[in-house]
């Protein structure tokens, strides 16, 4: 038979109560359009021989302080994808260069992607989809 020590049962204790009370904890939904900057590229090889091919950079842009039933919270949540879009795009061509890559074609699908989502949310909230 194993003796538990006063410290190891606390700890013991703590863990269970603590994972107990995470289930009754209800998040609040997070308002985020993703934004996917990827390319197809063989960049590696898994153990077994299989080529990786895909890279993608996710980020997430906040519209939790826009009101989407109005033009103006429209044009900034466009906005913020397109210069997130920029940014990604711009971070995967220093990290992973592919000669004949095209920046603007990765921005288009990133923004094209993202905008997608966000038409879908933008309707939830009572305002006119964007085009």
């Amino acid at each position: 038979m194993r003796k538990i020590r006063f410290g190891q049962a606390f700890a013991v204790l703590v863990v269970g109560s603590c994972a107990m009370a995470g289930g009754m904890v209800r998040a609040e939904p997070v308002e985020v359009v993703t934004v996917q900057a990827a390319r197809s590229q063989k960049v590696a090889q898994t153990h077994y021989g299989v080529p990786v091919r895909e890279i993608t950079i996710s980020s997430s842009v906040s519209y939790a302080d826009l009101d989407l039933a109005t033009p103006k919270g429209i044009k900034e949540l466009e906005k913020r994808i397109r210069e997130t879009a920029t940014s990604s795009c711009k971070e995967m061509d220093v990290k992973f260069p592919v000669e004949g890559y095209g920046e603007a074609d990765c921005i288009k699908h990133a923004v094209d992607g993202a905008m997608s989502e966000a038409s879908k949310i933008i309707a939830a909230k009572g305002g006119p989809v964007p085009k």
